[in-house]
């Protein structure tokens, strides 16, 4: 049987490898008999060594193209993708009439792998300042949402001392886990609170992540239950989120960048 000799698609096989070969061999028999006449040996042994280096250069030039330009840097990742919310579910940054709203300022996202165990955890820290006009209680509600559903509260099978380990990474030495923070939060910034929460960071598959923060406003709203029975009560929530670009254990000591932050009732 015949064989074929065209390639996918229909078109020929390339030749050109073979041809290269062949033409740079004669362009070397050409240079090297023009060397034999040459009468100084030394010279000889020198022009042998230029013409395999300019008929290498040349030959390996023909085989990739000929192309020596400069190759563009892969794009950068597109922005995280807003986490859709329906629009009754969507509220203004200001806090509405007659309700008050604890002034947030987001620290960093990072993730921080355990030296001892190799586990994987992420951190936020964070500063709340109370600004109502009268003392508050602070008993924040944190929740990481990754891309795949995931969903867990800070602090949920955290070890005790990895939490003591990345307190002490972080070197504030007014930072307060989410335990020790706990408490009445009195008026002004020299009575601010600084905090930090964890979560497992394992699998390391996700490429977006969602903070949500409860626990800064007095708003919420009765809804009815869209699995039918009783109301449900959503409260004001802030909604941080997240893009992981590339290897996250590669850019551990980076943190996230937040790409988008919304208020919504949850």
């Amino acid at each position: 049987m015949a064989l074929d000799r065209r390639a996918a698609g229909g078109a020929k096989i390339s030749k050109e490898p073979r041809a290269n070969w062949f033409i740079s061999g004669r362009v070397a028999l050409r240079m090297f008999a023009t060397l034999v006449h040459m009468s100084s040996f030394s010279w000889t042994i020198v022009g042998c060594a230029a013409v395999i280096s300019t008929v290498c250069a040349w030959s390996l030039a023909q085989g990739s193209g000929g192309d020596t330009s400069v190759k563009a840097p892969p794009p950068a990742p597109a922005p995280a993708e807003p986490m859709p919310v329906s629009p009754e579910l969507a509220l203004p940054a200001e806090p509405a009439e007659g309700q008050w709203q604890i002034e947030f300022a987001a620290g960093e996202l990072r993730l921080y792998v355990d030296p001892e165990s190799a586990q994987s955890y992420w951190y936020f820290t964070y500063k709340a300042v109370n600004r109502t006009g009268q003392d508050r209680w602070w008993a924040s509600k944190m929740e990481l949402l990754d891309d795949h559903g995931r969903l867990q509260r800070s602090g949920k099978d955290i070890p005790v001392i990895v939490a003591k380990r990345i307190q002490a990474l972080i070197g504030n030495p007014l930072i307060e886990d989410q335990y020790q923070i706990l408490g009445e939060i009195h008026q002004g910034e020299a009575n601010a609170k600084e905090g930090f929460v964890v979560w497992n960071a394992a699998p390391l598959d996700a490429t977006e992540l969602h903070v949500f923060i409860r626990g800064l406003s007095s708003e919420f709203k009765r809804v009815a239950d869209p699995k039918g029975g009783a109301e449900v009560v959503m409260h004001k929530t802030m909604k941080r989120d997240y893009r992981i670009p590339g290897e996250p254990q590669a850019s551990a000591s980076t943190p996230l960048v937040c790409e988008h932050t919304q208020w919504v009732l949850r």
